[in-house]
């Protein structure tokens, strides 16, 4: 059900970590990146929050995974909303790069958990 008003061209509220279509088609592009119970949430900025538990993981100091943050340029954002399914994975697949080099030398199991915060667009 949607919430926007009645000819509006915004999108409808989103729930507290509910991805909208540009944000989901986003994940599941970048979820192979990350372990299967991966979780991904959108914050009220447009990021993901990208996390998963690791307390069954002998090294780790906290339950979950130190977070992923995913930036994303507005202009990135303009391009998927307006592209169809195939381009919106077209356009995801160009900024994999990317996100690997941001994740460089992350580290899930952190001491001092720091999210890491990579922008793409």
């Amino acid at each position: 059900m949607s919430n926007a008003a009645p000819g509006s061209k915004l999108p409808p509220l989103l729930g507290i970590g509910t991805l909208d279509n540009v944000r989901a088609a986003l994940w599941q592009s970048y979820r192979h990146l990350f372990p299967p119970h991966a979780l991904a949430a959108q914050s009220p900025n447009g990021s993901l929050v990208i996390s998963w538990s690791i307390h069954d993981e002998p090294h780790a100091s906290y339950p979950y995974a130190t977070p992923v943050v995913l930036r994303f340029e507005h202009a990135l954002i303009d391009a998927m909303a307006r592209s169809d399914t195939r381009q919106r994975l077209r356009i995801a697949q160009n900024h994999e790069p990317t996100l690997r080099e941001g994740m460089r030398g992350y580290d899930p199991f952190a001491r001092f958990p720091n999210a890491r915060v990579v922008t793409l667009g």
